[in-house]
């Protein structure tokens, strides 16, 4: 099987999002909705509030999205914070802890979306 060879190509447009949401679990169906009709490839939310015990699915739908988040309870914080990024599940992501600070509300992620021949 021949290797796939990258064309330096662009296929289509992207869409990136951001949105201070004020607490994931109130205002779930909303983020949701707000992410599809903006056609939104990764979006990046920020003042989630959300817990360990908020399930991934409040946050995307796990058909369409990928979903990388870090909860206050990582951020070290009593109210407020947390932080997520939701990835369309064509592309690739790898977490990059190497560049994640302890007590920081910072996330970082590899997207990799190369249009191959």
């Amino acid at each position: 099987m021949p290797v796939p060879q990258f064309t330096g190509e662009v296929g289509k447009k992207r869409a990136i999002r951001y949105a201070n949401v004020n607490g994931i679990r109130s205002k779930s169906d909303e983020v949701k909705r707000w992410m599809e009709d903006g056609k939104a490839d990764v979006v990046a939310l920020v003042e989630t509030m959300a817990e360990p015990s908020t399930t991934d699915c409040s946050f995307c739908d796990p058909a369409f999205y990928k979903l990388k988040r870090l909860d206050r309870d990582g951020c070290q914080k009593s109210t407020g914070g947390g932080v997520a990024l939701v990835i369309r599940k064509e592309f690739q992501i790898r977490r990059m802890v190497e560049y994640e600070v302890v007590g920081l509300e910072v996330l970082w992620v590899k997207v990799i979306a190369l249009r191959m021949n």
